[in-house]
């Protein structure tokens, strides 16, 4: 985490260098990529997982990693036992009955969203 906020204090100020704003901020060129995974052996399966990353264009350096779990093992015992499941880091973070494809587009927005509140 420190080393993406420190590439995107990176990315700022050569923006601002090269005078690469709009309405007094900075902007910079990215690309943003994302994935989770599709298995068919005799059915389709869909992954409970799926990352996403915006890397500069310029200096080509991660600026955000994101990453959504529809699952979480922990949690699927206890619901499939009818209990409360016992305290732990839970990395489910997205809805399972949502589509694989909306974890890349929820991640991405994560990103810029995050970037614009990082430069104020």
């Amino acid at each position: 985490m420190e080393n993406m906020k420190i590439a995107g204090e990176v990315e700022k100020q050569l923006a601002l260098e090269r005078n690469d704003v709009i309405n007094g901020k900075p902007y910079i060129t990215v690309v943003a990529d994302d994935s989770w995974m599709k298995r068919s052996y005799s059915n389709a399966y869909n992954s409970l997982s799926g990352i996403g990353a915006i890397i500069s264009d310029h200096t080509k350096k991660i600026l955000f990693v994101g990453v959504r779990n529809k699952f979480c093992a922990i949690c699927d015992v206890a619901e499939r036992n009818g209990i409360e499941p016992k305290a732990h880091k839970c990395y489910k973070n997205f809805d399972r009955n949502a589509s694989s494809t909306r974890m890349e587009s929820d991640v991405i927005a994560e990103g810029f969203k995050c970037s614009l509140e990082c430069m104020g």
